[in-house]
């Protein structure tokens, strides 16, 4: 059972037609492997067919080297996908001839803030911070101690 928040995958087409699978944040397999988060049943569907990352406001959905590729319904009309797509609420998008249409509450909300020209939605992106250097901390920790003597100085006057 799924709740009014909840995030899904609604399988539109093929042996299970109908059922859902909720998702939560994060990445997910959709496959013919058991073990994968969506799974599918299905002739052409590989067994590790594609990624599903579920982020606050849409689903990004890539092709995992699969034979039969995925496809996004666009306006009625199949694309192969051939990198990472950015989906929203009620879109649908194909995995070896079996339909799964998305529904994601968070980004019904984005999609009607920006309709109205809202720009106040915050997307939170992965960001890979450089490594510092080993001789880098040294400054720091002469500028902390530095502070620090300063402040006992002047508390004791």
């Amino acid at each position: 059972m799924t709740g009014a928040g909840t995030i899904t995958l609604r399988e539109r087409t093929g042996a299970d037609a109908g059922r859902t699978h909720a998702l939560v944040a994060g990445r997910h397999v959709v496959g013919r492997d058991p073990g994968a988060a969506v799974y599918l049943r299905g002739a052409d569907v590989s067994r590790r067919h594609a990624s599903v990352v579920v982020t606050a406001d849409a689903v990004v959905v890539a092709d995992l080297g699969s034979k039969n590729g995925v496809r996004w319904i666009r306006g009625g009309t199949p694309v192969r996908v051939s990198g990472p797509v950015r989906l929203g609420d009620a879109a649908v998008f194909e995995v070896g001839g079996i339909e799964l249409e998305i529904s994601h509450p968070g980004a019904q909300v984005a999609a009607a803030l920006a309709r109205v020209g809202e720009t106040t939605v915050t997307r939170i992106e992965a960001v890979t911070l450089p490594r510092s250097k080993p001789g880098a901390l040294v400054p720091l920790i002469a500028t902390a101690v530095f502070a620090a003597v300063v402040v006992v100085l002047l508390w004791t006057g």
